[in-house]
């Protein structure tokens, strides 16, 4: 007969067990699995840093690569086995991070195999009332499948309310996510670029870089720049001409679309997307950096199906403000590797490109400029549209749709998206007058200082040497 504690519950063939004495005085939380836990081993314990680390870097979605399929199998076992071990480990850092609510979750083939939430008690004054107003909250979730990250979150909510919700009956309103991380755990070698390294000692490491598919399409980018980036960009690269463009710059404010923009011009090439960082290369080593930069990009020269992605570029700064030569060598390579005709195509994005060093952006390095700024109305629209069906939320009338649209100036795309699923989250997966009046009230967007940078973004544009594309509303307009 199965012992259980004072502290677990058995629903049917789940267990509920309460994990508010292991957390620190101020949270509490519980955990949903299909059999008792472990306390944790040491496979759990060694992945457990790189998932709290997409924490802190706040990394959207993350994948995991596993070279070794029996390892990658113990590691998946272990992650559910010994989920309360992963769960502690975060709910030690919510306090440093600031958070307020966790959901934590693992999806076995889109099934959830254990789930948990976490909260911080101080913010709850009884079972219906929950007295914070601006709560920070995250999703995380683990899968090993590279799954929508909309699906995947409704999968691990609506295994709550169906199975447990009685438990979190005071939190259940509140599942309102600012922002959600998907971890994928992986096996799949041939989306992976996988690079051997040898340093100064003679120490063998190696790189392992995921190739993903591009999650958006070019119909999900503005009307008004799409016969422009056809024209200039992936007519001639569709047909290996010699005068196409090698490198693309997106400028604009954070959260109007510019990795989309990418993505969607990824899509419509029918090219896969390597995504490229400093944490992917740089070393502490002095000269290593350069190295890995250079080992990089000579594999990635031998791939004709990708697309490399730089995203948030403002890294690499102009030469003449860094604070270290390794800065410089490192800027340098890069110009090296912009020079390269044989190279993939490149696409930059930033929203700071004044502290970029200007050789980057000229003519033979990146070609096109693409500039990106709030939306119009009828992209708002389209945005809107799309995130109902993305996140399969209804109108309680057709009319609903203008009258967000009317009043959601100045939002940029990313606040949209949290618009839309807080909306939902208040009407129970339907948008109404009154969630989505609620909801608005949560938003504080200063009209008068997006009207300024939409207004520098303009006459940035205008002193751009380069070929420029240019998406930049009006006031009018938005």
């Amino acid at each position: 007969m199965e012992l259980m504690s004072n502290n677990v519950r058995r629903e049917g063939k789940l267990l509920i067990e309460s994990i508010d004495r292991l957390l620190p005085s101020d949270l509490r939380g519980f955990i949903v699995t299909q059999h008792v836990l472990g306390d944790g081993d040491e496979t759990t314990l060694l992945l457990t840093p790189r998932i709290v680390s997409v924490l802190y870097r706040g990394v959207q979605k993350k994948i995991i690569m596993f070279k070794d399929k029996e390892y990658y199998q113990r590691v998946f076992k272990s992650l559910i086995a010994n989920f309360k071990q992963l769960v502690l480990h975060i709910a030690s850092e919510m306090k440093l991070l600031d958070i307020d609510l966790a959901l934590i979750s693992i999806l076995n083939e889109d099934s959830v195999s254990a789930i948990s939430i976490i909260y911080n008690q101080s913010f709850v004054n009884s079972y219906t009332e929950y007295v914070k107003q601006n709560v920070n909250s995250i999703a995380i979730i683990l899968t090993n499948r590279n799954t929508n990250s909309g699906d995947a979150l409704s999968n691990s909510i609506n295994f709550l309310n169906s199975n447990v919700k009685k438990y979190y009956k005071m939190l259940a309103k509140h599942l309102q996510f600012n922002s959600l991380h998907i971890i994928v755990l992986s096996l799949d070698t041939e989306n992976v670029l996988k690079i051997k390294l040898r340093d100064d000692y003679g120490k063998d490491s190696s790189l392992t870089i995921p190739i993903n598919n591009p999650s958006w399409e070019f119909d999900n980018l503005p009307d008004r720049i799409k016969e422009d980036l056809y024209t200039l960009v992936i007519e001639p690269i569709n047909t290996n001409a010699q005068y196409a463009p090698r490198g693309i710059i997106i400028i604009g404010p954070p959260g109007v679309g510019k990795s989309v923009t990418a993505e969607a011009i990824a899509s419509e090439l029918r090219k896969k997307i390597v995504r490229i960082n400093p944490g992917v290369y740089r070393s502490m080593w002095y000269g290593m950096t350069e190295k890995m930069l250079l080992s990089l990009f000579s594999s990635l020269k031998r791939k004709k199906d990708v697309v490399i992605l730089v995203d948030d570029a403002d890294f690499l700064v102009n030469r003449f403000n860094a604070i270290h030569e390794a800065f410089i060598a490192e800027m340098n390579m890069w110009l090296n590797i912009l020079q390269d005709r044989e190279r993939p195509l490149i696409i930059m994005t930033t929203n700071t490109p004044d502290i970029m060093d200007p050789a980057l952006m000229r003519p033979g390095r990146l070609d096109v400029t693409v500039f990106m700024g709030y939306p119009d109305r009828k992209m708002r629209e389209k945005i809107v549209s799309n995130l109902c069906k993305k996140y399969r939320v209804k109108l309680a009338n057709e009319i609903l749709i203008n009258d967000l649209v009317l009043r959601t100036k100045w939002f940029n795309a990313a606040e949209l998206d949290s618009l839309v699923r807080i909306v939902a989250s208040k009407g129970r997966g339907v948008i109404t007058e009154d969630s989505l009046e609620w909801a608005l009230r949560k938003f504080h967007i200063n009209y008068g200082e997006r009207k300024i940078i939409q207004e520098s973004i303009e006459s940035y544009a205008s002193k751009m040497p380069n070929v420029v594309i240019s998406y930049i509303p009006k006031e009018h307009e938005i």
